[in-house]
């Protein structure tokens, strides 16, 4: 958390200083920033390169509210992208042709955005390929008289093919899924959501079972006879998901499914409750997400 100090308060990159009953911005960079941005001998389109310099140009003026932080920001920037090899003469241009464009910007906000939006809108296609220095350029130019886009993405080369520095995970130390477990007798599957690794969520199953809480959909399923147990050697995770009430209501989605009744009790399933309420809209999608269920356990 910051804290307010001699009127000043950083929050991201913008610094708000309380004068006279009123709060003034400018930009704000912590201590520990290097100043280092993409260098202009990098392989990358130059068009690419100067949109970095003039999307911070462009916050420049949107946040400073004082024209001598303005002033001074365009100052740092200039020396910045001189010392990250870009041409002075080129970073000269660019910050003095910004001046009468951001003013206008300022002004007619709202009929630029207009005008944005239909000059995207001219091209229907885009073209991902890798850049080549020379040849892209060229071909951009040609493309677009076809109202064709490029767009330059990272080649692939022997480092993304050979090179994985992930540490692959193993399958029960994975977290933030939806999972599936069928029973060994019948095939009925329990469907649920963790944001814990999924072998800790599988203890808990185990003790509640072993515990004979009735609460458990495992052990309420137990009850009806022998080998009627969790099959923990088909275990699939139907979804991946990082935030904690997407999953609640992708795993509310997937009972709906397999379940469309308003009571659970009507069976096919081993939870006890609906869990998350959705909206009964999402039933006309029913069909689809059992055919994905139906697709990750095959």
């Amino acid at each position: 958390m910051e804290v307010e100090k001699n009127q000043f308060l950083p929050f991201l990159d913008v610094g708000i200083t309380r004068l006279d009953n009123k709060l003034v911005t400018k930009i704000y960079r912590k201590p520990t920033h290097t100043q280092q941005y993409i260098n202009w001998n990098s392989n990358h389109p130059k068009n690419m390169l100067l949109g970095v310099l003039k999307g911070l140009i462009h916050r420049a003026h949107m946040l400073c509210d004082e024209k001598e932080d303005l002033l001074e920001e365009m100052e740092l920037l200039r020396n910045v992208f001189v010392c990250n090899g870009y041409p002075e003469h080129l970073v000269s241009q660019t910050l003095r042709e910004s001046w009468p464009r951001e003013t206008l910007k300022a002004v007619l906000r709202g009929v630029q955005q207009d005008v944005e939006r239909e000059k995207n809108e001219e091209y229907f296609e885009v073209l991902h390929a890798p850049y080549i220095q020379g040849f892209s350029e060229g071909l951009q130019r040609k493309l677009r008289k076809v109202q064709i886009g490029f767009v330059p993405k990272k080649r692939e080369t022997l480092y993304t093919h050979l090179c994985k520095l992930k540490q692959r995970i193993n399958f029960e130390d994975c977290k933030d899924v939806v999972y599936s477990i069928p029973c060994v007798k019948c095939g009925l599957r329990y469907l649920g959501e963790t944001g814990q690794h999924f072998c800790d969520r599988r203890k808990q199953h185990e003790r509640d079972v072993n515990n004979k809480k009735s609460t458990s959909g495992f052990y309420m399923h137990s009850k009806k006879g022998e080998g009627h147990l969790p099959d923990w050697e088909k275990v699939v995770y139907v979804e991946r998901e990082k935030h904690w009430m997407a999953r609640k209501v992708k795993e509310a989605l997937l009972i709906n499914a397999v379940n469309p009744t308003k009571k659970i009790e009507a069976g096919g399933i081993l939870n006890l409750e609906k869990g998350y309420e959705v909206d009964p809209i999402w039933s006309g999608f029913n069909g689809d997400f059992r055919a994905m269920l139906e697709e990750k356990v095959k």
